[in-house]
């Protein structure tokens, strides 16, 4: 499975990274995971929104292997 990573999340781990899923979990359990393998992004992480195939997706929709999930901070400013 790819995961994209933007801003901060992207900054402190990298742009792109692979992970070797199960056939079927949840969007929220790939983020469990990568809260688990990276625990300098797991804050970030948790207040991030999920997209899947270009649309926002919510924590229980289903991914497989062959998905690509962008993980997109928060973006505060003024």
């Amino acid at each position: 499975m790819r995961i994209l990573l933007y801003g901060r999340l992207a900054e402190a781990l990298d742009r792109q990274i692979e992970l070797d899923a199960p056939a079927a979990c949840s969007v929220d359990a790939v983020r469990q995971r990568l809260q688990a393998n990276h625990p300098a992004i797991a804050a970030a992480l948790a207040r991030s929104r999920a997209v899947v195939g270009g649309a926002a997706a919510p924590d229980g929709q289903a991914v497989g292997p062959g998905d690509t999930i962008e993980f997109l901070p928060p973006v505060s400013g003024g």
